[in-house]
């Protein structure tokens, strides 16, 4: 049975997410994974902090992974640099299978004003969460480091064609 059928899908974005984390710090000059368990952010610049186990830390960049188009979430709403790997696995619409593919990576500096946040009512046990507002979307989307052919979202869906077509096609 595949990994996607056995675990739940926000446990397979976080063991994804684990990965993307290790694999960009182990090739990083400059970068460092956080090695504190729910320490913040994910990737740390190794000349701003003495340690790689930061709890809550200024600099550095938050690592999402989803198999959603929109609707990304953290913890806290923060300023920080976010970096989102959307991936797509498994049974598609079209009845192919495909195995785990990157699809879009997005990155972007976020505000406070780019974040909703949702407490939790008292005596709830849900966690606290942040959910990225359209203006952060709109940041993330339009400052794409990786777009696969027709596959962002809305007018973002074509951007990737559109300048491609411009590096190789003369202007008619």
């Amino acid at each position: 049975m595949p990994l996607q059928e056995l675990i739940l899908g926000n446990s397979l974005s976080g063991l994804i997410s684990e990965f993307v984390v290790k694999s960009l710090a182990r090739a990083s000059q400059t970068l460092m994974a956080n090695k504190k368990v729910g320490g913040y952010p994910d990737l740390l610049p190794k000349t701003k902090y003495s340690t790689d186990t930061v709890l809550k830390g200024t600099d550095g960049i938050e690592v999402k992974t989803s198999i959603q188009r929109g609707g990304w979430q953290g913890h806290n709403p923060e300023k920080c640099w976010v970096m989102i790997f959307r991936y797509t696995i498994g049974k598609q619409k079209d009845n192919t299978t495909l195995p785990l593919t990157f699809t879009e990576i997005l990155c972007a500096r976020l505000v406070k004003s780019d974040w909703s946040f949702s407490g939790r009512k008292q005596g709830s046990r849900r966690t606290p969460t942040a959910s990225i507002k359209k203006t952060g979307v709109e940041k993330l989307r339009s400052n794409f480091v990786y777009r696969a052919p027709n596959v962002g979202v809305g007018r973002h869906r074509s951007i990737l064609a559109e300048s491609v077509r411009g590096l190789f096609c003369a202007p008619s």
